[in-house]
């Protein structure tokens, strides 16, 4: 039976700029603290005036630091989010969890691409970044696929940069799930890039990080209270999220790219059913009155089991079970390897949380419901 991880990790920290220096030299120091403050806190306080925000040290925990830092503290000294990027020994771990395929996604390039104004150097980077990943993976292109980071500033550039990734082995790429310069993802502009993932057999990808919430400024003060600002800050994660799934379904998007699959990831997923059955209440003909005739031939839920695939991380408090009855096409396997909120047994935690369930289930989170999405673009995936 063939296992499919959709989401997995390289993550180098800034060191890979060491391989195009010209590139490096041209960048501003790397940000290091504003990434930890974004990763933390950053949605909650992007209403605050700057002068406004607490100090790093008390905005970042230590184990945050020593997680993406290069500190260890005690009680992390296993945490690992920049592992080395070694392709041979993924490949034996693949083999030793009995994994085939498994998707890579670096997010340095677009983490480094945020922080700066000038776009075209910011393309640069991203670009730069997509083709060390590639070279990483170069030779094991059959069990390991480079995640495509994309600038959506500029559409052109974006499906070439596709089609460029797509010759490297490509299948996924990643999209914020916010407008981009003012423009939502269901705007024509940005037809020409789903058209082009559907015609290159590729799948979007929401990873999270890259899901910005809303925020009253007025949440960020708590007086004081570190520990509340930063579950306040990080509890909205799938909030965008919940956004852009409406408009793909309610602007047509599905309805005009019937191939198209959105992957979400590292965004839990309790809240899908309920998200789901929301936009169905809205279609109802008592609905008219107030939002109008709902003018697409597939219902809401249709359109998000065909076109829409998400995944749990591999613990107890995101399982997959309550979606296999729910929305059973939706839900598919992932390790998150190595990041420290992974599992680095996901096969073995996946057949004693699963035991009970289906064959037929099983293999449809492990590998069915995937392999599906391509296959209905008509270029499968390289499983079996």
């Amino acid at each position: 039976m063939p296992i499919v991880d959709v989401d997995a990790h390289f993550e180098p920290g800034a060191s890979w700029l060491d391989t195009t220096p010209t590139l490096r030299d041209r960048l501003p120091d790397f940000p290091n603290a504003e990434r930890l403050i974004a990763f933390v806190s950053g949605d909650l306080l992007r209403g605050v005036p700057r002068d406004d925000w607490p100090s790093e040290d008390q905005l970042v925990p230590p184990g945050l630091k020593a997680i993406v830092g290069e500190e260890k503290v005690k009680g992390f000294e296993d945490a690992v989010q920049h592992p080395v990027a070694d392709a041979p020994g993924r490949v034996k771990w693949l083999d030793r969890v009995g994994i085939d395929v498994q998707n890579i996604i670096c997010v340095e390039g677009i983490t480094w691409a945020r922080f700066l104004d000038d776009r075209a150097l910011a393309r640069e980077v991203v670009h730069a970044c997509n083709s060390w990943l590639a070279d990483q993976l170069d030779g094991y292109e059959s069990r390991l696929l480079p995640v495509t980071a994309l600038d959506l500033t500029d559409i052109d550039g974006a499906v070439a940069e596709l089609a460029r990734m797509r010759d490297r082995g490509s299948r996924f790429f990643l999209i914020p799930s916010a407008p981009v310069q003012g423009l939502p993802p269901m705007h024509p502009q940005f037809d020409r890039l789903w058209s082009a993932a559907t015609d290159l057999g590729m799948a979007a990808l929401l990873h999270i990080g890259f899901n910005p919430a809303m925020f009253d400024p007025g949440w960020a003060n708590t007086d004081g209270n570190m520990y509340a600002l930063r579950q306040i800050a990080t509890s909205q994660a799938h909030q965008s999220v919940q956004v852009f799934l409406n408009a793909m379904v309610f602007g047509g998007v599905f309805e005009r790219h019937p191939n198209l699959t959105v992957l979400l990831a590292e965004l839990n997923v309790g809240w899908l059913p309920y998200t789901v059955s929301h936009m169905e209440s809205r279609t109802r003909p008592e609905s008219e009155l107030f939002i109008g005739k709902y003018p697409f031939p597939l219902r809401p839920s249709e359109y998000i089991r065909r076109n829409v695939r998400i995944t749990p991380l591999p613990h107890p408090h995101q399982s997959p079970l309550p979606l296999m009855t729910d929305l059973p096409e939706t839900v598919v396997f992932s390790s998150d390897f190595p990041h420290f909120e992974g599992n680095p047994e996901p096969t073995a935690y996946y057949a004693e949380h699963l035991a009970g369930t289906s064959a037929e289930l099983r293999d449809a989170f492990l590998f069915g419901n995937i392999t599906e999405s391509f296959q209905r673009m008509g270029d499968p995936l390289p499983v079996g």
